[in-house]
């Protein structure tokens, strides 16, 4: 038995709904990035490389989820993701 998906139909409702999704999940990552910079004093010194791992290792599993759909996903999620990049540093204020 195949248990792959399906590799997804080109259509501009899918490239659309994929780099929605990519914009969303790149957002979360790059807003996170604020979590290692409000860290406390106190806390564990292992605690920022631990946020770190964690939203690479995040990225890592997002992005290869999407390759095993195809092409089409990956790079629409990507553009998504860059454009996401681009909401949060503004939304902080910073130069993207």
């Amino acid at each position: 038995m195949d248990f792959s998906p399906a590799p997804v139909e080109p259509s501009f409702e899918a490239i659309l709904s994929y780099a929605a999704l990519g914009l969303i999940v790149g957002f979360g990552y790059y807003m996170s990035m604020r979590l290692n910079a409000g860290i406390p004093e106190g806390a564990p010194s292992w605690l920022p490389m631990l946020i770190h791992g964690l939203r690479i290792a995040a990225a890592i599993v997002f992005f290869g989820w999407l390759a095993s759909l195809g092409v089409l996903p990956v790079l629409s999620a990507f553009a998504g993701f860059l454009l996401g990049r681009v909401i949060a540093f503004r939304t902080l204020g910073e130069d993207a």
